[in-house]
């Protein structure tokens, strides 16, 4: 409890820091003010064209970030002025500070154009540094639309250029860039190997800065990678180093990802103890942010020790500051510790109204960005409509210029015909009047082919620009299905969130064929049952992800409408939901739109199984019998609109310690591949499983991933994949 005395001490901190925070506030302020007046003082009084240019272009960067329309209008009267006296380095700096303008205000291709120039001058002069900064920003403006390997490309061009002037700062700072890219693309090895690049150059030139954030950035790979101890390793490296420069915030920040790492591997003592020292830090630097994230994990680690009156302690701290600040995402969490903790305690009551918050949370952070997807993707139907369009005109007019330029072609021949056979008559048989008709003729020929040589130009120009639009809408497709891609990984719950429920052993294959999937696995917990499904809707990509979204949508919908009185029942009502949402009638010619889905609800204290599947089967590994196979398969039906519409049947086994089951998608077995370009088929798989089954899950995983990898492209003949590929297992321990 706190005492009066110490309120009043805190307040007057409090209001303490607020006066400095303004008066720092203030000094920026007055600071870039007077640079302004300084500069247009100078472009007042200079007798000189090319200063003047400079002055333009200081103004363009002083009001890049606070008044960008300003920035513009100061770089364009630099350009202008530049381009008029022949001024090229003056030239190619406007050039880069108008595409560092349009860069901040998200016009992508507006900067990309003006870059390009900029690099174009600089060649010319031979200013390789400059060259290579421009290289730089496009990098950054490829990375920040998802397009990767453009992205590489452009920083490479830049590494390049710094190794020829021998620049290490510039050649750190590429190969940071270049590894951001690769970690965001899932490929770790790449990743560190130019972390690691960045961080020997950064410790050649004692940058303790750079060196203690690439030692973060690797640990946060090797977080990924599940190798802890390395993480600890690059974490431990950058404490000292933030401790030597008296850093706290970056102290702070490692002792949060000292706790992150060791609740990771389970050992939620020492994360608590890493987590208190980083809150102590965030707290003397009065950072909220920092401090609402801290005790949300602090919360978590009481839940897994069991001390849920200090969770509930904690996680009703975090969720006062998060609302203060605003951060739906931490309030989230805050409900969910709640929630997790009042469950533990026995108090059904509070744990009914925080696990409610926790789900009216979780709904509006995913509502929101289901819309925003939705839009998109409504988006991408037509742009790929009126890209086919247009490619259909596109084949057109190049037909049509292969015939115009036949045209061309027989006109010049018979116009040379003509005019020789004018020669021969003129010369034998017409006089003076005759050869000037001739001329005349000639004349009116020769404006008719300037004529079709201007509607050949125009035609041309046309081509030209309709080749430009369908490039900004390849472009614009991408970037939408990559949007797609990040928000279907939000929408399924992360191996942390599985963790927290399942308290067994699993593992999770899935391998979508395109960007985005038309699998997707579910899993929930409701008091004593363990709720998992793993469905494969119509189609993949993105009519595929489409069907996704709405069965993960329906299925956490009904769950918390109607609870769980069999999987049967969760299949029954989820059918409805499908063909009412729809608004299938069973028309002949109609679109059969659904998924097929696997469904179990696990009793966790009887490890009782209930299991009902529309099409796809389960299967049962039992230790007790020699670990035979046993395939429980499902109805045969869809749930969607369909000839028979029986209720789906509720299977009941009962299962033993050390029994495994598995839950898939037909993408694996349907994969072509082999030698002889066949299916994979369900025999292969079950046999697979069987041989495998005595194997740690992780392992079960590493040899499923390996096989239809090899199957695809191990033989002379590589296959694509030919369908989104799910596969959920899970030990009973």
């Amino acid at each position: 409890m706190i005492s009066n005395n110490s309120k009043t001490g805190l307040t007057i901190i409090l209001i303490m820091i607020s006066f400095i925070i303004n008066a720092q506030n203030k000094i920026i302020k007055e600071k870039h003010t007077r640079k302004i007046d300084s500069l247009l003082n100078i472009l007042h009084c200079a007798s000189h064209d090319t200063i003047k240019v400079r002055t333009f272009a200081l103004l363009c960067d002083e009001y890049r970030n606070n008044d960008p329309e300003k920035a513009m209008q100061y770089g364009k009267q630099g350009l202008f002025l530049a381009q008029k006296i022949a001024y090229k380095r003056g030239t190619a700096i406007c050039y880069n500070n108008i595409g560092n303008v349009h860069n901040i205000q998200g016009s992508y291709l507006d900067a990309i154009e003006y870059y390009q120039k900029s690099i174009d001058i600089n060649e010319e002069l031979g200013d390789k540094k400059s060259v290579a900064h421009c290289y730089g920003n496009i990098g950054i403006i490829y990375k920040e639309q998802g397009n990767y390997p453009k992205a590489i490309e452009y920083y490479q061009q830049s590494l390049k250029k710094d190794e020829e002037l021998g620049d290490k700062k510039g050649m750190a700072q590429c190969f940071g860039n270049i590894g951001i890219v690769y970690y965001n693309q899932g490929n770790f090895s790449k990743a560190i190997e130019y972390m690691q690049k960045d961080m020997e150059i950064a410790e050649e030139l004692r940058d303790n800065k750079g060196m203690a954030s690439c030692y973060n950035n690797l640990g946060v790979i090797y977080i990924e990678q599940k190798k802890y101890s390395k993480a600890l390793e690059y974490y431990q490296m950058s404490l000292k180093i933030s401790e030597k420069s008296g850093d706290k915030k970056g102290i702070a920040q490692c002792y949060g990802n000292f706790g992150i790492a060791y609740y990771a591997q389970g050992n939620y003592p020492n994360a608590l103890k890493y987590y208190q020292q980083a809150l102590a830090i965030f707290e003397e630097l009065g950072n909220k942010g920092g401090i609402t994230i801290t005790l949300g994990n602090i919360a978590s680690s009481y839940n897994k020790l069991k001390k849920y009156n200090n969770a509930i302690e904690y996680a009703e701290k975090s969720l006062k500051i998060a609302k203060e600040i605003g951060s739906l995402d931490d309030e989230m969490i805050a409900f969910e510790n709640l929630a997790e903790a009042y469950d533990s305690l026995g108090n059904t009551k509070k744990e009914l109204i925080y696990y409610k918050l926790f789900t009216m949370a979780k709904d509006s952070l995913f509502n929101e960005e289901k819309h925003k997807q939705i839009t998109k993707m409504e988006a991408i139907y037509q742009t790929e409509k009126k890209q086919k369009e247009i490619e259909l005109k596109n084949t057109q007019l190049a037909k049509k210029e292969v015939e115009v330029k036949q045209q061309k072609t027989q006109k010049f021949a018979f116009i040379g015909s003509f005019i020789l056979m004018l020669i021969l008559s003129v010369v034998i048989f017409k006089s003076y009047r005759d050869k000037k008709k001739a001329n005349i003729l000639l004349t009116e020929q020769k404006h008719e082919i300037e004529e079709k040589n201007e509607e050949l130009n125009q035609q041309n120009a046309e081509l030209a620009a309709q080749r430009d639009y369908i490039a900004q809408i390849h472009e614009n497709i991408t970037e939408s299905i990559r949007y797609a891609e990040r928000i279907q990984k939000a929408v399924l719950p992360d191996e942390q969130y599985i963790k927290n429920r399942i308290q067994n052993d699993f593992f999770i294959l899935f391998k979508p064929k395109d960007i985005v999937s038309g699998d997707f696995y579910f899993v929930e917990q409701r008091k004593n049952k363990l709720l998992i499904a793993v469905a494969d809707c119509t189609g993949h990509g993105v009519p595929g992800a489409f069907m996704s979204m709405l069965g993960i949508s329906f299925l956490n919908e009904i769950i918390a409408k109607e609870g769980v009185q069999s999987a049967s029942h969760v299949l029954d009502e989820l059918r409805n939901y499908v063909i009412h949402s729809l608004q299938q009638k069973g028309i002949m010619g109609e679109q059969k739109d659904g998924m097929d889905i696997a469904f179990v609800a696990l009793n966790i204290n009887t490890n009782e199984l209930q299991f009902a599947g529309a099409n796809n089967p389960i299967y049962l590994i039992h230790t007790n019998t020699n670990n035979e196979l046993t395939e429980i398969k499902g109805d045969k039906m869809p749930v969607a609109i369909h000839d028979s519409m029986n209720n789906f049947t509720n299977q009941i086994i009962q299962l033993q310690k050390g029994d495994i089951f598995y839950l898939m998608s037909d993408g694996y077995k349907d994969q072509f591949g082999g030698s002889k370009g066949k299916k994979f088929l369900s025999n292969n798989l079950k046999q697979l499983l069987c041989e495998h089954c005595i194997k740690s899950m992780n392992e079960q995983k590493e040899v499923l991933d390996n096989t239809i990898e090899n199957w695809k492209t191990g033989y002379e003949i590589k296959y694509e994949q030919t369908d989104d590929i799910t596969v959920f297992g899970i030990k009973i321990n």
